[in-house]
């Protein structure tokens, strides 16, 4: 069996990768940021409109439930995103040191069997 060790990625390429994957993380954790302190400002204004239409007009007591729904549900998308982008980051971390070792390997220390 032979060994390809032709790999057409250089060092400048990996780095450059390195850099995009750090500024797209960064900017992901500050999206994500925004995100949830914009649900928690939208959950506290329209639950608390919701006990006071509820208090107001008591047969609309289910505004409540349903606004706790609706926000449980945003929030449990807002969690699956992050968590499904966050695995992204890592499989891309880990394909990025991949690289880096397979690149430092040196293809003398092989021989064809």
């Amino acid at each position: 069996m032979k060994l390809d060790t032709d790999l057409n990625v250089n060092k400048q390429e990996i780095d450059d990768l390195e850099s995009n994957l750090k500024d797209f993380q960064e900017q992901w954790q500050q999206t994500q940021a925004i995100r949830s302190t914009k649900w928690r400002r939208n959950f506290m204004c329209s639950f608390i409109v919701a006990i006071a239409i509820s208090m107001l007009i008591p047969k609309l007591w289910w505004i409540g439930i349903a606004v706790i729904t609706y926000f449980a549900g945003s929030l449990f998308t807002l969690l699956r995103q992050n968590a499904k982008t966050s695995v992204q980051i890592f499989e891309q971390k880990e394909q990025l040191e991949l690289v880096k070792i397979l690149k430092n390997l040196d293809p003398s220390s092989y021989s064809e069997k």
